[in-house]
């Protein structure tokens, strides 16, 4: 899978957890989003998003966002 920078917008996250469950279920197989490697947390209506350490920005959760909180980039090779 390629690497992504992505860009996170706490203010379009609803807490649905879908790319917490996309990741969890790429990862460990299962649903469970304490296994993911993005972690989303709602409090009343604000959320905040962090990515764990073991995260390696496939994109995953990007791909399973249906309100744009999270997008993606590739990142571009640089020659040196």
């Amino acid at each position: 899978m390629g690497k992504y920078t992505i860009q996170v917008y706490t203010e379009r996250c609803t807490g649905c957890l879908r790319c917490e469950l996309a990741c969890s279920d790429l990862y460990t197989k299962t649903f469970n989003p304490s296994k993911a490697r993005i972690q989303v947390t709602a409090t009343g209506l604000d959320c905040m998003i962090r990515f764990t350490g073991e995260c390696n920005y496939c994109g995953v959760c990007v791909d399973h966002c249906f309100y744009d909180a999270l997008q993606k980039e590739e990142k571009v090779a640089v020659n040196e």
